[in-house]
């Protein structure tokens, strides 16, 4: 009997925790910026974060496990000199998901954005993965 109460009290705590911590990790958006959707590929749209700004374009790629909005509070600073955007790559955040095979299709992913948003010559910045990704994008370039 003594074990049942304990496995109730364990049960209990554990649901009030998963509670408490689902309601303190509720996200608003704040962060001035417009929202586009590129289709990159059949079925596959990409979430992409425009801030503005004046001046050259800046393209920021986030890094592992991250979406364009862990730029969200530095990107409108950028954009008194720049013109902001941020790509969150597939599979994460509001991207669609699909399968890829190497990095270079998320290369092909970054290109596709930037044709689409008739970006001209810009600036791309990114860490973790997306050096892999701006690699690949070079590479890819450089072939065309």
């Amino acid at each position: 009997m003594i074990f049942s109460k304990i496995g109730f009290l364990l049960l209990l705590n554990i649901v009030v925790t998963s509670v408490n911590s689902q309601q303190l990790n509720t996200w608003n958006d704040t962060s001035p910026h417009l929202i586009h959707f590129v289709t990159v590929e059949k079925n596959v749209q990409l979430e992409v974060l425009d801030w503005g700004g004046r001046g050259k374009p800046l393209v920021l790629l986030a890094g592992g496990g991250n979406t364009a909005h862990v730029f969200d509070d530095f990107a409108p600073r950028l954009a008194a000199n720049f013109h902001v955007y941020g790509i969150t790559r597939r599979g994460f955040g509001a991207s669609q998901f699909s399968p890829i095979d190497n990095v270079d299709r998320l290369g092909k992913d970054i290109l596709a954005v930037i044709d689409s948003l008739e970006i001209n010559k810009p600036t791309l910045a990114g860490h973790s993965i997306a050096g892999a990704e701006l690699s690949s994008v070079a590479r890819i370039s450089q072939d065309h």
